[in-house]
């Protein structure tokens, strides 16, 4: 009694104690029980996942180990086809690269065919003209010779003309002079047959013998040509284009026209007088 005084709070039965006094032991109790349980179901809900998963895999490598021996048995079935399609892809790859070749080696020999032909115009038109102006040159070339050759064979001829007149006048000169001296003997042989003879003939052989010396001088003059240069040699230069003969060689380089008429010198030729 006298503890139950001291301790009213633990009075009451013996079952309002375990009601009321233990009641947090018994709540701590059933708490651990349902975490054991909820354990034990995760334990085992995680077991049959793992059984499952499992199983799963079983099934997949069974799957596989069938898809792969499928697998091989159709690729030893289609080698030979993939063999032979990869071959007729080489063999059309291999005449697509020839075709092409062909094509570009045609393309570049048409090209170089086209440079050609435009090189050949340019040089053509370029080379024309100077063909053109060189032939115009050619045949004015060939009309001179032509000429030159016909003055020359006309100053040849011309030549021979001068020649077979100095010899006649030469022959003249020699026949004026052997008539004179004909004409001095008779005068003379008139003189020995008397004086009053002697006087008429020496008068008309003085006067004959002056007109025959003065026309002898005349012709000798006319004939044999002074220079007209010097005026002491024979004239043997025929000077061009005026053709008169009138300067011996001497004077012929000092003279740059003709002393007769005065025309500019183009030419000159050198007569032979024989």
């Amino acid at each position: 009694m006298a503890i139950e005084a001291q301790f009213p709070f633990c009075g009451g039965s013996q079952q309002d104690w375990m009601d009321y006094g233990c009641g947090g032991l018994n709540q701590h109790f059933n708490v651990q029980q349902q975490k054991q349980q909820q354990l034990q179901q995760c334990n085992m809900h995680q077991l049959q996942n793992y059984q499952l998963q499992r199983n799963q895999d079983l099934f997949s490598d069974n799957t596989l180990v069938s898809a792969s021996k499928n697998n091989c048995n159709t690729s030893n079935v289609s080698m030979g086809t993939l063999a032979a399609y990869d071959e007729k892809q080489r063999q059309e790859i291999d005449h697509y690269i020839r075709l092409q070749n062909e094509r570009l080696r045609l393309v570049l020999q048409e090209q170089k065919r086209q440079q050609l032909g435009l090189l050949l115009k340019k040089l053509e038109s370029k080379a024309l003209p100077i063909l053109k102006q060189k032939d115009e040159e050619i045949a004015q070339a060939a009309k001179r010779t032509v000429e030159l050759g016909e003055f020359l064979k006309k100053l040849e001829f011309e030549n021979q003309t001068w020649q077979r007149m100095a010899q006649e006048n030469e022959a003249m000169v020699v026949s004026l002079n052997n008539t004179i001296e004909q004409l001095r003997e008779n005068s003379s042989g008139c003189f020995n047959n008397g004086a009053e003879d002697s006087e008429s003939c020496c008068d008309v052989s003085s006067r004959a013998e002056e007109g025959l010396l003065d026309a002898a001088d005349d012709t000798a003059r006319k004939m044999v040509m002074v220079c007209k240069g010097c005026n002491s040699r024979n004239s043997c230069i025929l000077f061009l284009p005026c053709r008169h003969l009138c300067s011996c060689k001497a004077c012929e380089a000092f003279l740059d026209s003709c002393p007769v008429c005065q025309t500019p010198k183009k030419a000159s030729i050198e007569a032979l007088m024989v």
